[in-house]
This record gives C-alpha cells, structure tokens and sequence, in this order.
C-alpha cells in the first residue's frame, strides 16, 4: 500500500546537518510516509550517513545522481519516484517540526484539496531559536480564513513584491502535479518561482490550516540564494524566458498578469545587477549562452517588456552591456560621490551586501573598512573575506555607512539606530545602486 506522504530531500554536502534534518521526520507522530533522498553527488560522507540511516528505517529511499544536475533535477527525481499521495519537499539543512504531518494529515481529510499552503519559521544557527521574517508576515497569505471557503492561491497574495515564492510552503497531490505538470525547470538559483507560479496559472483552490510544518536554516551566507555573479545571470535568462513562455501559453486574468510581470521585473534588475561585477570572460560566456539557448529574448533595463528578438548575431550584446555598465557607474558615482572615499562600511550582509562590496572594490579601489550586522548568527561569520561585526562594537563616526538594506522600514530602524550611536545623518547612505 502506497505512503500519504512522499518528503522528497535532495541532498548535496549536507553531512552537518543531515542527522537533525532525518531525526526530525523519523520522529514525528504519523508513520504513514516514506523519505526520498536525492543525493546529488555529494562529495562529502551524505552518502555515507544516508545509507547509515536506510539501515535505521526501511521508509528511506536513496537516490543517487552520477553527477552533480542541481536541486531542481534532483526534486523532478523525487517527484517521479515518489509513491505518496501529497509531496512535502524538505531541504536537507532544515527540520520538520513535530507533529507537523499528523497534523496536516488531519487537514487533508478534512477539507479535500489538492494543494495546501504551508508555514515556516527560519532558525537560527543554534536550532533551538526562530526568526520570523518581514517577508513572511507581509508578503505571505492574507489573513483570511480560506480553509473552509477554499480559493485560487493567487488571490490571497497579500504583497506581489514582498511574496517569495517557495517550494516548501505547499504540500500538493501528487497526480494533480503529473496531471498539470508542474516541474521544475533546470535552474539553480531562484528554481521555486517558476514552479510555485505554475500552481497558480492552474486556478486549482487551495486550503491554509496555517499549519508550521517547518523551520528554516537561513543563516549560512554562503547558500546557493546568496550566490552572485554569472551564475544569477543564468538563471534569471532562464526564468525570465519561462514566464514570457508562460505568458502567451496560459492567456492569463489580469491578477496573473500582474503577478508575471512582477517577477519579470524582479529578474531584469537581478540580471543587471549581478552583470555589473561579472567578469568580462564571464559577460562573453553570458552572451553565446543566451545567443545559444535564448535568442529570440528580449530584456530592457527599464521595465521587462514582451517582444521578440534579443539579438541578431553572436556577442552583439557585449557591447551594449559594457556602455550600460560604463554609465551606471558614473552615475553612481555622481551620485555618491564614490572615488573620493578612501574608505566605507557597509551595513547588513545579503546577496545584495556581496554585490555591492565587489561593485566598490573593482571599480572604485574603496576600502571596506568594516561589515556590520545585527543578526548576531551572521556576526564572526565572513562576507566577501571580510569579518561581520555587531555595530555596538564601531568606534569610528567620521567613515560613511552604505546601508545594504533597500526596505524602506528596515532602513529608517538602522538609520535611527546608527544616529543613537551618534553617526552622523549625514554618514548614513541608503545604498540602492538600482535607482540610477
């Protein structure tokens, strides 16, 4: 008899912290579930404690890739493989919490639907402490009780540019995935957006017991989310091409199309952003990879537009982009004033934090004279090689802060946090290179 839960974890050197991750699904109170593990080549001992634990329970089935194909072939792996009747996806750096299927087993029966929308906390490194984020609690689900009045996912978005889309935030039927055939693209970073898009594009509805099924590891600043560079471009091509896709194949209500068109905002500034400190190997590379696979493509640095044509011939880009980047930074520094700075301190340590610090030290020979933080799980760790510091610890008011963090909110808190520690409002900077 077939599981009513298939926890599909992919897998790649992930050995500290595979125990506690397993542990946590071995130990809930429900047993109906089986755990397929995808390790995708590993090079590491994830094997090696994954067939330990196949000893331990006979619900554990390995999958092994020959070679590294990335979280989203290896999910598709999963997903195929799988005999349950709801997908749970679990990472292998993060934990179910207890009770978590039972309870949304509990759910399921009661209110019948082929997708249920799940909670999440983020832990800190400890596992024991929770972090709950802005994005979660501005950008998620509206809140209106839809469980009984069941509703198209979509219409209960409270935010379209706060909203992340992720995998593990539904827990969906199996056969109604193969039946619409939602998959994951091949794309390694930002892979959850175009599969959770397409639960939208479906209109199935949707049920949210507002059920906390998992915690989150979210303070390892060198995951594959905050890489940089090349390997963003890449992937926002990609998704960028698959939404336009979409687009014309779904012939979307105006909600949708809202919701497609910010995401093809979202991956045009990614695109620039991380092509300002690509390298001029890596912007060649770009450019016959789009000219390869993508040439019909189209992105505009003001807004993402639905055309065709990228561009006629191999490698005419290159030259576009170099102009492009050529006048961002003399904007920037018009407006920062940049070369006159000897030395700066950035406040908050992101993917954007990254950009930003490689932006200064390739272009500008600026010093970084300290990175702050007031996470104190991101504090001693590095960015960049660069040691984070809590702010208590700042001695000198005379270097300018180029805060990293574009929220409006979370801007004018560190602003008003660093004026305590009588920083100068003239030394706070709200560094949002996108605006120019």
């Amino acid at each position: 008899m077939n599981p009513f839960f298939s926890i599909i974890i992919p897998v790649y050197n992930s050995e500290k912290y595979l125990t506690i991750c397993l542990n946590s699904v071995l130990r809930q109170n429900f047993n109906d579930y089986e755990i397929l593990i995808i390790n995708d080549a590993s090079k590491d001992d994830s094997k090696k404690k994954c067939n330990n634990f196949s000893k331990i329970s006979s619900k554990i089935k390995i999958i092994e890739n020959k070679k590294n194909l990335g979280v989203s072939i290896s999910r598709n792996k999963g997903i195929r493989n799988a005999r349950g009747k709801y997908i749970v996806f679990l990472d292998s750096d993060d934990i179910l919490l207890p009770r978590s299927l039972k309870d949304l087993y509990q759910h399921i029966l009661l209110i019948k639907t082929n997708i249920v929308v799940l909670k999440h906390n983020e832990l800190k490194n400890n596992y024991k402490n929770f972090i709950k984020r802005d994005s979660e609690t501005k950008g998620f689900f509206k809140k209106k009780k839809f469980s009984k009045n069941k509703n198209q996912l979509i219409n209960f978005i409270e935010n379209f540019k706060l909203f992340n889309p992720l995998c593990y935030n539904f827990s969906i039927n199996r056969n109604f995935i193969l039946k619409n055939k939602i998959f994951f693209e091949n794309i390694r970073v930002h892979e959850d957006h175009l599969f959770v898009s397409r639960l939208f594009y479906c209109r199935e509805k949707a049920s949210f017991p507002k059920i906390v099924t998992h915690s989150r590891r979210s303070t390892g600043l060198e995951t594959l989310g905050r890489t940089v560079g090349y390997e963003v471009c890449v992937s926002c091509i990609k998704n960028l091409f698959f939404y336009l896709k979409d687009y014309k194949k779904i012939n979307p209500k105006r909600i949708e199309r809202k919701w497609i068109f910010e995401n093809l905002n979202f991956f045009t500034k990614k695109f620039y952003l991380n092509l300002l400190i690509c390298s001029k190997k890596d912007l060649l590379k770009l450019s016959n990879f789009i000219y390869k696979k993508y040439p019909s493509l189209l992105i505009n640095i003001d807004k993402a537009v639905i055309k065709t044509k990228f561009f006629n011939r191999k490698n005419s880009n290159i030259k576009k982009w170099n102009k492009i980047i050529k006048n961002f930074l003399i904007k920037l520094d018009s407006k920062f004033n940049l070369s006159k700075e000897k030395k700066i301190n950035i406040f908050c340590s992101s993917a954007y934090s990254k950009i930003c610090i490689r932006l200064l030290k390739n272009n500008y020979k600026i010093g970084i004279n300290a990175i702050f933080d007031n996470n104190k799980n991101f504090q001693n760790q590095k960015i960049e090689n660069i040691k984070i510091k809590s702010i208590n610890k700042h001695v000198d008011k005379n270097i300018k802060f180029l805060v990293c963090n574009l929220n409006k909110n979370d801007f004018k808190n560190i602003k008003n946090q660093l004026m305590k520690l009588k920083i100068p409002s003239n030394k706070i900077i709200k560094f949002d290179i996108l605006r120019n």
